[in-house]
């Protein structure tokens, strides 16, 4: 009886090893209506103002109220979440159809354009928000050095020539 029994999972083994591999997770099919969706997704994640109350003394009548804010930023990770798949998807879908392609920057754009402008009224930290800037938007912080001093002819000959006297003396040193 155990050797029929070892014969028989032999057989489901071999079975199995011929079956095609099971595919996991969703599929991941394009569709049209995805366009539409970004626009769903960018209506549903609006930032929003709640009051809350910050102070409250019921023996003297009052009560003290905030304001806090509830950022829902948009992304692109987000939206892979509301549509159920994953970014690595979009980012195939985005190169394969330039319609998507359309539709996922105004994701970014609407991302580039609230960081810039609700971290100005410090309404986001601004230190955050140049973060997601810097990283998501390749904006970033650039100094300038301005190299012509317009000195005056006479500073600037002296300036030469100390400079040239100095590289003369280094190379003498060197022989």
């Amino acid at each position: 009886m155990s050797i029929v029994g070892d014969n028989m999972s032999e057989q489901k083994q071999e079975n199995k090893s011929k079956e095609e591999p099971k595919k996991m997770g969703r599929p991941t099919e394009y569709k049209e209506e995805f366009i539409d969706k970004v626009d769903e997704y960018l209506e549903d994640n609006q930032d929003t103002y709640k009051d809350f109350i910050k102070q409250k003394n019921i023996e003297k009548g009052y009560e003290m109220f905030d304001r806090g804010l509830t950022v829902k930023l948009p992304t692109i990770e987000g939206f892979a979440l509301f549509i159920g798949v994953s970014k690595k998807v979009l980012y195939t879908w985005e190169q394969k159809h330039p319609d998507f392609l359309h539709a996922l920057d105004k994701i970014r754009t609407e991302q580039q354009q609230r960081l810039i402008n609700m971290g100005l009224s410090k309404d986001y930290n601004s230190t955050i928000a140049k973060l997601i800037l810097s990283s998501n938007h390749n904006m970033v912080e650039k100094t300038q050095a301005d190299v012509n001093l317009n000195l005056p002819e006479p500073l600037l000959e002296h300036v030469r020539n100390n400079n040239s006297n100095k590289k003369n003396n280094s190379s003498k040193e060197e022989d």
